[in-house]
Protein backbone atom coordinates (compact mmCIF):
# COMPACT_ATOMS: atom_id res chain seq x y z
CA UNK A 1 0.00 0.00 0.00
CA UNK A 2 2.41 2.39 0.98
CA UNK A 3 4.63 1.55 -1.77
CA UNK A 4 2.07 2.58 -4.18
CA UNK A 5 1.35 5.75 -2.25
CA UNK A 6 5.04 5.79 -2.67
CA UNK A 7 4.69 5.71 -6.45
CA UNK A 8 1.97 7.85 -6.71
CA UNK A 9 4.09 10.91 -5.13
CA UNK A 10 7.05 10.39 -7.55
CA UNK A 11 4.22 11.26 -10.29
CA UNK A 12 2.82 13.86 -8.47
CA UNK A 13 5.99 14.94 -7.93
CA UNK A 14 7.05 14.91 -11.73
CA UNK A 15 4.39 16.69 -13.22
CA UNK A 16 5.03 20.31 -14.08
CA UNK A 17 4.20 23.18 -10.95
CA UNK A 18 2.41 25.77 -13.37
CA UNK A 19 0.40 22.95 -14.93
CA UNK A 20 -0.82 21.46 -11.24
CA UNK A 21 -1.38 24.88 -9.70
CA UNK A 22 -3.56 26.26 -13.17
CA UNK A 23 -5.57 23.13 -13.43
CA UNK A 24 -6.31 21.46 -10.47
CA UNK A 25 -8.75 19.79 -11.50
CA UNK A 26 -6.49 18.04 -14.00
CA UNK A 27 -4.02 17.55 -11.71
CA UNK A 28 -6.53 15.59 -9.65
CA UNK A 29 -8.09 13.75 -12.64
CA UNK A 30 -4.29 12.58 -13.37
CA UNK A 31 -3.44 11.60 -10.22
CA UNK A 32 -6.58 9.31 -10.16
CA UNK A 33 -5.91 8.08 -13.64
CA UNK A 34 -1.93 7.07 -12.37
CA UNK A 35 -3.67 5.61 -9.47
CA UNK A 36 -5.95 3.07 -11.53
CA UNK A 37 -3.09 2.39 -13.72
CA UNK A 38 -0.95 1.37 -10.83
CA UNK A 39 -3.56 -0.76 -9.34
CA UNK A 40 -4.59 -2.21 -12.38
CA UNK A 41 -8.32 -0.86 -12.40
CA UNK A 42 -8.94 -1.68 -9.19
CA UNK A 43 -10.95 1.50 -7.92
CA UNK A 44 -10.72 0.78 -4.26
CA UNK A 45 -7.05 0.81 -4.24
CA UNK A 46 -6.29 3.45 -6.40
CA UNK A 47 -8.58 5.50 -3.84
CA UNK A 48 -6.48 4.13 -1.28
CA UNK A 49 -2.78 4.84 -3.06
CA UNK A 50 -4.57 8.44 -3.90
CA UNK A 51 -5.24 8.84 0.06
CA UNK A 52 -1.58 8.10 1.10
CA UNK A 53 -0.25 9.75 -2.34
CA UNK A 54 -0.91 13.22 -1.78
CA UNK A 55 -0.58 13.74 2.11
CA UNK A 56 0.97 16.59 2.62
CA UNK A 57 3.33 16.18 5.75
CA UNK A 58 5.82 13.39 6.11
CA UNK A 59 5.17 13.47 9.98
CA UNK A 60 3.20 14.82 12.67
CA UNK A 61 2.84 15.02 16.58
CA UNK A 62 0.09 13.29 18.56
CA UNK A 63 -0.27 14.34 22.53
CA UNK A 64 -1.17 11.69 24.32
CA UNK A 65 -3.43 12.53 26.92
CA UNK A 66 -3.45 12.97 30.13
CA UNK A 67 0.36 13.38 29.98
CA UNK A 68 0.05 15.64 26.78
CA UNK A 69 3.50 14.66 25.88
CA UNK A 70 3.82 15.09 22.25
CA UNK A 71 4.80 12.02 19.97
CA UNK A 72 6.33 11.89 16.32
CA UNK A 73 4.95 10.35 14.03
CA UNK A 74 6.59 9.63 10.50
CA UNK A 75 4.75 8.75 7.59
CA UNK A 76 6.91 8.65 4.59
CA UNK A 77 10.63 7.16 5.85
CA UNK A 78 10.57 5.23 2.83
CA UNK A 79 10.34 7.95 -0.08
CA UNK A 80 12.62 10.26 -1.27
CA UNK A 81 12.90 14.25 0.25
CA UNK A 82 13.17 15.78 -3.10
CA UNK A 83 9.90 13.53 -4.09
CA UNK A 84 8.52 13.96 -1.40
CA UNK A 85 9.42 17.91 -1.45
CA UNK A 86 8.12 18.14 -4.96
CA UNK A 87 4.70 16.29 -4.58
CA UNK A 88 4.07 18.34 -1.84
CA UNK A 89 5.22 21.93 -4.08
CA UNK A 90 2.63 20.39 -6.42
CA UNK A 91 -0.42 19.55 -4.65
CA UNK A 92 -2.90 22.65 -5.73
CA UNK A 93 -3.54 25.55 -3.73
CA UNK A 94 -5.78 26.39 -5.09
CA UNK A 95 -9.10 24.16 -5.54
CA UNK A 96 -12.43 26.00 -4.59
CA UNK A 97 -13.35 29.72 -4.64
CA UNK A 98 -12.70 30.25 -1.03
CA UNK A 99 -9.33 28.47 -0.90
CA UNK A 100 -7.17 30.16 2.04
CA UNK A 101 -5.14 32.68 0.68
CA UNK A 102 -1.89 31.58 1.99
CA UNK A 103 0.65 29.37 0.52
CA UNK A 104 -0.62 26.17 1.85
CA UNK A 105 -4.02 26.51 1.09
CA UNK A 106 -6.41 23.35 0.37
CA UNK A 107 -3.08 21.22 -0.23
CA UNK A 108 -4.72 19.05 2.57
CA UNK A 109 -8.19 18.60 1.41
CA UNK A 110 -7.11 16.57 -1.47
CA UNK A 111 -6.46 13.73 1.08
CA UNK A 112 -9.76 14.47 2.65
CA UNK A 113 -11.59 14.05 -0.68
CA UNK A 114 -9.80 10.67 -1.95
CA UNK A 115 -10.09 8.99 1.64
CA UNK A 116 -13.49 9.99 2.53
CA UNK A 117 -14.25 8.92 -1.57
CA UNK A 118 -12.17 5.36 -0.51
CA UNK A 119 -14.40 5.11 2.43
CA UNK A 120 -17.97 5.45 0.94
CA UNK A 121 -16.89 3.15 -2.03
CA UNK A 122 -15.90 0.53 0.18
CA UNK A 123 -18.34 0.60 2.39
CA UNK A 124 -21.29 3.46 1.58
CA UNK A 125 -21.72 6.78 2.58
CA UNK A 126 -23.38 6.57 6.37
CA UNK A 127 -20.33 4.81 7.12
CA UNK A 128 -17.94 7.04 5.63
CA UNK A 129 -19.57 10.01 7.28
CA UNK A 130 -19.42 8.40 10.34
CA UNK A 131 -15.40 7.28 9.84
CA UNK A 132 -14.33 10.98 8.30
CA UNK A 133 -16.21 12.51 11.62
CA UNK A 134 -14.36 10.06 13.66
CA UNK A 135 -11.37 10.98 12.02
CA UNK A 136 -11.59 14.60 12.40
CA UNK A 137 -12.43 14.25 16.36
CA UNK A 138 -9.05 12.03 16.78
CA UNK A 139 -7.62 15.08 15.16
CA UNK A 140 -8.76 17.20 17.69
CA UNK A 141 -8.55 15.02 20.32
CA UNK A 142 -5.24 13.98 20.01
CA UNK A 143 -3.97 17.54 19.26
CA UNK A 144 -2.91 16.88 16.02
CA UNK A 145 -5.27 19.76 15.20
CA UNK A 146 -6.54 22.58 17.53
CA UNK A 147 -10.41 21.82 16.59
CA UNK A 148 -12.41 20.03 13.96
CA UNK A 149 -11.80 21.74 10.76
CA UNK A 150 -15.39 22.54 9.05
CA UNK A 151 -13.51 22.84 5.57
CA UNK A 152 -11.75 18.97 6.43
CA UNK A 153 -15.60 18.34 6.76
CA UNK A 154 -16.76 19.55 3.92
CA UNK A 155 -14.32 18.77 1.50
CA UNK A 156 -15.07 14.92 3.34
CA UNK A 157 -18.70 15.32 1.39
CA UNK A 158 -17.44 15.78 -1.34
CA UNK A 159 -14.92 12.83 -1.12
CA UNK A 160 -17.97 11.17 -0.15
CA UNK A 161 -20.22 11.94 -2.83
CA UNK A 162 -17.28 11.40 -5.23
CA UNK A 163 -17.16 7.22 -4.11
CA UNK A 164 -20.80 6.66 -4.09
CA UNK A 165 -20.69 7.92 -8.02
CA UNK A 166 -18.15 5.24 -8.53
CA UNK A 167 -20.30 2.52 -6.95
CA UNK A 168 -22.58 3.23 -9.95
CA UNK A 169 -19.93 4.29 -12.97
CA UNK A 170 -16.28 5.30 -13.50
CA UNK A 171 -16.12 9.30 -12.67
CA UNK A 172 -13.13 11.91 -12.26
CA UNK A 173 -12.77 13.97 -9.52
CA UNK A 174 -13.40 16.77 -11.50
CA UNK A 175 -16.88 15.94 -12.27
CA UNK A 176 -17.55 16.29 -8.65
CA UNK A 177 -15.40 19.21 -7.36
CA UNK A 178 -16.71 21.34 -10.49
CA UNK A 179 -20.04 20.97 -8.98
CA UNK A 180 -18.60 21.54 -5.42
CA UNK A 181 -16.53 25.00 -6.15
CA UNK A 182 -16.72 26.18 -2.34
CA UNK A 183 -16.37 24.66 0.91
CA UNK A 184 -18.58 27.05 2.54
CA UNK A 185 -19.76 24.43 4.88
CA UNK A 186 -23.24 23.34 5.49
CA UNK A 187 -24.50 25.20 1.75
CA UNK A 188 -25.41 24.13 -0.92
CA UNK A 189 -24.39 26.89 -3.22
CA UNK A 190 -25.99 25.16 -6.51
CA UNK A 191 -29.08 25.26 -5.38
Amino acid sequence: MFFFGGKLIEYAASLDYEFCQAHPDKFLDSIFIHSLKLSDGNISDALLFCSIGTVPYSEFSIKLLPLNFPIKVFIFNQISEPDFEGMKRNLPVRIFWDSPQDDFGDKDKITHIFSSAFWSYVTNKNAAYIISTFVEHFEEGFKIQSNVDNRDLAANQIGIKFGAFLTERLVMPSEIILKDKSLVYGKDINN
